[in-house]
This record gives structure tokens, C-alpha cells and sequence, in this order.
């Protein structure tokens, strides 16, 4: 009898244990599959590439973040992200946040000429709002609005790009009102302090400003008991940084890695610790999935080219709008750019913008006279041509959607149609004056829509950039592997849940490739029609 009772009690034993392992392996996948990630994508506007990885020894919690505390922490480091064309704010970050080029998105530029209208299209405004509009009307979706589409919340520190999102802080505007005010004031130019403006932006993003507090992560956990899934943090002070450095860096000509180097380890780092402290006191730190980005690099300027060139050559053949030519009645509108310099000629034949102009007629000339100019040379790298397939018939295919021209032996020869004919070349042929050859003519496909596109397009010498401000230290938008090359960041604790491990991926990625990226580590459908690709899927658990 007590033998039997002996097995009895060990069979009981052995079914409880099994059963046990059985309700804490249930719980266990509950658990897992319950895990709700928040994503904070941070955007530091014109990092440099590899940045933060070549400093993360002295940036304790970019590392606590991206690494862990041990350094044993699943992460992922995209070293060679590529850009979108134009390498410029207004353009780069309204693609990265869309996933589409420029030429789909309708913001092609910071500033354009529409054919069709006869206006000169700028997105830089007060609010910012145009761009979203832009993409209303373009019926192009934001981040924010596939998050919401499969049921995530969002929260959303920028001024553009943000439809869709839940909550938006807006009150930056005050800030950066008197920002721009005192910068002017103690240094003469309207770029704000870039620290005062990150230091205020986190402080918005985390508790608000003024009457703005229920929009801020402080506000959204108190009244709705709720941390958003996704939330974007827009930090623009590298930007201004690079653009206008300390005096002291100025004088002992630093390169702008030093510059943004040390920027990052007086202003980002500690603001950095701020965001780490606020999602571990509301218990969401564990969870947190940070990406952290740029939309462009950044480049020093080896030289200022005058803004005026470009008009002083062509007004000797063109009419250009001025105060009594209006832009119907102009022959050439050109628009201000940094790095590049965008022509858009008329048909002086038919007299209609939209008609394309004439190769031999209206173009050759334009480009003779831009070659004699002395000054223009000496800056200049490359020119590329518009293309009219089907719509311009003159001696020369035209298949493509861009000619790069031969300037040099153009030059050389009796410069008559024949010639010039000759020296327009397949776009395959940037590869003899650009490292990024590739990548240029791919961008340069993408980026216009049929009415947006210039004729012609100048392409300054690495380092050459047109600007009349010869304060300005730094600048953005070229097609050279400063401005065009970032990194991405993958971390934060959450990660683990998606991926073991540490990762270096040294494949070209992109920008477009944020949100494919995005609603994987979500778990939710990739949208249809999107121009990125997600690079981080085949890692998963």
C-alpha cells in the first residue's frame, strides 16, 4: 500500500511539473507575442556618415543605447545609407518619411519653377504646411499614415511630412521665432543657436511648451495612460552647427567631423540620457526600438561661388524675369541652388513653356554662353541636358531622360551643331567625373516630374557651392559622397524581440527604406508602391 501510494505521488509530481512547464511556456509566448514595440525614430539633420559609430566610447549613452549596458545588446548598423537627390532638407526628409522619390512625392526641391503654372514653387514657409499639402494633393501617404492605418498611434516633433500623425508639437515655431531673432542679433545671419533650438525641441517632445503639454509624451501618458507606438523627434541643430560654427572652430579651420563631433558629445548625448530617463520612469524603456538617422550628410565649403553668374552669361541672349519681365514673357528662369544651378528654357518659337525647347536653337546657345564664362569653369564639374523622348526630333535619339555633356572636347572642337550634337552622352558617362556615378543618374531619373524639370543642370566641383553669405561654413546638396552617404542606427532594448545579435550590414541601403523597415519591426503589411526595400527583414528571430 505505501509503495502505491509512493507511485501515485511521483506520477502526481511529474504531471504537475509537466503541466507547470507547460503553463509557463504558454505564458511565456503570451508574453512575447503580446510585446507591443515603440519605435522612436530620431532624426539628426545633416550628420556626417559613421559619426556616432567612430565616437561611441566618448557618447556613454548613444552606446548604452545602441549597445546595451554590456555591450551585448541586439543591434543593427547600416553604414551606407544613401540619400535621395536633391541631398537637401526640404526634398530628403519629405522622401525618407514617404518612401517615394522626389518626382512621386512633388517636392522635387527647396524651391522649383512649374512650367504649367509659370510660378516659382518654394516649400519654405512659416508653418511648413505646404509640404504637407503638396503630398495631400499628390495623394501621397506619410509614415504616420500607414501607422495609422494598422491601428498604431503616432507622435510627430516635425513640421512637415507629419500627416497622419496623432499628435504633433507645434509650438516649435515660438522657439525657433526667437531663436532666429537673437541668432541675428549676436551673430548677424537669422540661423538659430542650434543648441538652444535641440535643447527646446526634447524639452517639447518630452513635457511640452507652454499650452502644448497634453501634446507632449508627458501629457499623452497622463491623460491617455498610453506611450505612442511610433514617435519621430526631428533634432536640427548639426544642421545649423555645421552651417555656422564657433568662431573658435572657424579660425582654426576644423573639418566639420570635428565640428559635429564635438557637438555631439557637449549637446546629443546628454539630451539622449534625458529621452533614455523618461521611457525607463514610464516602464516603456524595455520596449523601445530606436532608430536613430540622417537625411543628408554635410560638406565644407572650399569656396563661395558668386550667385550671379549664371544670370550675367545668360541675359546677353535671354530675357530673364526681372522687375519688368514677367516670367510668361521671359525666355530662361533659373533657380538658386547651392551646389547645382537649375536652367529652364522656353521654346522661343512657339512661345509656350511647355512646349520643350528647341536643342539647337534655345539650348546651344544657353550652354555657349555659360562655358565662356571664366568664372563658371572654374567651378564647374559637369552639365546634364533634359531629354524629350518623342517630343523633339533634331539630329540626336533621344531616348533616355538625360544627356551629360562633354564639355571638354566641345571645347575643343569648332563648337558648331555637329559638335555640340556629339558631346551629348549616355548618362553612363558621369562615371569619368563622379565617384557616385551610378547612383547620380538613378537620382537624377527620380527626382523631377515632367513639368518640374529643368534643361539644364549645372554641377559644381566637389566643395564649390554657390552662396553669397561668405559666413556660412558649411553646406549640403551635392552630389559627392559627404553630402550623399549617411548611417543608420538600429537599437534600444526592444530590438532583442525581433532580432539576435549584432549586425553590420555594409550593403548600400537607402533613405526610402526607413518606413519598409518601420512596418516590419512593427509587425504590420509593407505598403504597396513604395520605393524602398526593407534591409533588416532577413535578420529575423
Amino acid at each position: 500500500m505505501t509503495i502505491i501510494m509512493k507511485k501515485t505521488r511521483l506520477l502526481c509530481m511529474h504531471f504537475f511539473s509537466l503541466g507547470s512547464f507547460f503553463i509557463l511556456l504558454f505564458c511565456a509566448a503570451h508574453a512575447l507575442g503580446s510585446i507591443k514595440p515603440k519605435v522612436l525614430i530620431i532624426e539628426f539633420h545633416g550628420i556626417k556618415q559613421g559619426l556616432f559609430q567612430n565616437n561611441l566610447d566618448r557618447l556613454p549613452n548613444f552606446k548604452k543605447l545602441i549597445k546595451g549596458m554590456h555591450g551585448n545588446q541586439a543591434y543593427v548598423y547600416l553604414p551606407n545609407v544613401f540619400t535621395t537627390l536633391p541631398a537637401a532638407s526640404v526634398p530628403a526628409v519629405t522622401a525618407m518619411y514617404t518612401g517615394v522619390h522626389p518626382g512621386r512625392t512633388g517636392v522635387v526641391s527647396t524651391i522649383w519653377f512649374d512650367r504649367g503654372t509659370l510660378k516659382v514653387r518654394t516649400m519654405l514657409s512659416y508653418s511648413q504646411q505646404r509640404i504637407n499639402q503638396v503630398l495631400h494633393t499628390n495623394k501621397i501617404k506619410t509614415i504616420f499614415e500607414y501607422a495609422g492605418a494598422a491601428g498604431k498611434t503616432s507622435l510627430s516633433s516635425m513640421l512637415i511630412a507629419n500627416n497622419g500623425a496623432d499628435w504633433k508639437i507645434r509650438s516649435s515655431l515660438f522657439f525657433w521665432g526667437n531663436a532666429s531673432t537673437l541668432g541675428f542679433i549676436r551673430k548677424g545671419h537669422w540661423i538659430p543657436d542650434g543648441k538652444y533650438v535641440d535643447h527646446q525641441t526634447v524639452k517639447g517632445f518630452l513635457t511640452g511648451h507652454l499650452l502644448h503639454y497634453y501634446t507632449s509624451l508627458a501629457g499623452i501618458y497622463e491623460y491617455h495612460h498610453h506611450i505612442p507606438d511610433l514617435m519621430v523627434l526631428q533634432l536640427m541643430g548639426t544642421d545649423m552647427i555645421s552651417h555656422f560654427p564657433k568662431p573658435e572652430l572657424i579660425r582654426r579651420q576644423a573639418s566639420l567631423d570635428e565640428i559635429q563631433q564635438q557637438y555631439a558629445i557637449e549637446v546629443l548625448d546628454p539630451l539622449l540620457g534625458k529621452l533614455i530617463n523618461f521611457f525607463n520612469k514610464v516602464g516603456q524603456y524595455e520596449n523601445l526600438i530606436v532608430i536613430l538617422v540622417s537625411e543628408q550628410g554635410f560638406s565644407k565649403i572650399e569656396k563661395h561661388i558668386n550667385n550671379r553668374i549664371i544670370s550675367r552669361s545668360l541675359k546677353q541672349k535671354y530675357r530673364l524675369p526681372g522687375f519688368s519681365t514677367t516670367k510668361r514673357q521671359a525666355e530662361a528662369v533659373i533657380m538658386p541652388g547651392a551646389c547645382t544651378k537649375e536652367i529652364y528654357l522656353k521654346n522661343r518659337e512657339t512661345n509656350i513653356w511647355t512646349d520643350p525647347p528647341r536643342l539647337l536653337q534655345d539650348v546651344k546657345p544657353a550652354i555657349d554662353l555659360l562655358l565662356d564664362n571664366k568664372d563658371l569653369k572654374e567651378c564647374l564639374n559637369t552639365l546634364v541636358i533634359r531629354n524629350y523622348p518623342g517630343r523633339r526630333f533634331e539630329g540626336k535619339l533621344e531616348s533616355g531622360l538625360w544627356w551629360t555633356f562633354n564639355q571638354h572636347e566641345y571645347q575643343k572642337g569648332p563648337k558648331n551643331k555637329s559638335s555640340f550634337l556629339r558631346a551629348l552622352l549616355p548618362l553612363k558617362d558621369l562615371s569619368g567625373n563622379f565617384e557616385l556615378a551610378e547612383y547620380l543618374a538613378d537620382g537624377l531619373k527620380n527626382q523631377y516630374s515632367a513639368k518640374t524639370a529643368p534643361d539644364i543642370k549645372l554641377i559644381n566641383k566637389e566643395g564649390f557651392y554657390f552662396e553669397n553669405n561668405k559666413k556660412k561654413y558649411g553646406h549640403h546638396g551635392s552630389y559627392y559622397p559627404a553630402d550623399c552617404l549617411v548611417s543608420f542606427h538600429i537599437g534600444g532594448p526592444g530590438l532583442a524581440h525581433m532580432i539576435a545579435g549584432r549586425h553590420t550590414l555594409v550593403e548600400p541601403a537607402s533613405t526610402l527604406d526607413l518606413i519598409p523597415m518601420v512596418t516590419w519591426l512593427f509587425g504590420i503589411k509593407e505598403p504597396d508602391g513604395l520605393d524602398g526595400n526593407n534591409p533588416i527583414g532577413f535578420l529575423a528571430k
